[in-house]
């Protein structure tokens, strides 16, 4: 079960997923998502490869940003409990690639962390907002993922490959292909201009 929403986020309840992303309702019925940009310390974004035999055909087989993944329920002391973008994102990462991440609250906090040797993966949502586009119908928490980790563990089989690019490499990546989900582009570009304003002197690129 997925969490159903508004367009403005206000939670309605839960969902199926399977009925979400059916035919005629994925567009109509908004849901949780929360979104990630992966950056390693050395100067290098991180995108995945979504396994073609884990995902529906509209991911299934292309490149995706670094972590993602639908807010789920949980069943906690016999009652269902709707899973926050911070518990979600911490679930996503370690699932799909394996890292253990702190998730910081305040830009401060998270600046004075990046500054530091970091030692293990941090992250900070920096965006939230409505994404409708095609068939795609999503309320979404965006995080930027900093990390000194390249070694990654695919534990759930939902990632196949992971590749590590310069912002220079990857805005090549873009254009000179077409096999990547169609948030990929608008995620990178949000993820590049926080980079940018808040972390352009930290890391070389």
């Amino acid at each position: 079960m997925i969490i159903q929403c508004d367009e403005q986020g206000k939670i309605i309840g839960p969902i199926e997923k399977e009925f979400a992303h059916s035919e005629g309702q994925r567009q109509q019925l908004t849901h949780y998502a929360t979104w990630s940009m992966v950056f390693i310390t050395s100067g290098k974004y991180g995108i995945q490869l979504k396994n073609k035999e884990k995902h529906d055909q509209q991911s299934a087989g292309k490149w995706d940003m670094g972590v993602a993944g639908h807010n789920c329920y949980i069943i906690k002391n016999g009652v269902l409990k709707a899973l926050s973008f911070k518990e979600t994102l911490i679930k996503e990462a370690e699932e799909e690639i394996g890292l253990s991440l702190t998730v910081v609250d305040s830009l401060g906090k998270f600046l004075q962390l990046a500054r530091s040797e970091l030692k293990n993966p941090i992250a900070f949502f920096f965006d939230t907002f409505h994404f409708k586009e095609g068939i795609n119908n999503e309320f979404v928490s965006l995080a930027f993922i900093l990390t000194p980790i390249t070694k990654l563990q695919f534990k759930d089989k939902e990632v196949v490959d992971f590749q590590w690019l310069s912002p220079h490499q990857l805005s090549l990546f873009l254009r000179r292909n077409d096999n990547y989900c169609s948030p990929l582009p608008m995620v990178f570009n949000k993820a590049e201009a926080f980079r940018k304003q808040y972390l352009q002197d930290f890391f070389s690129t």
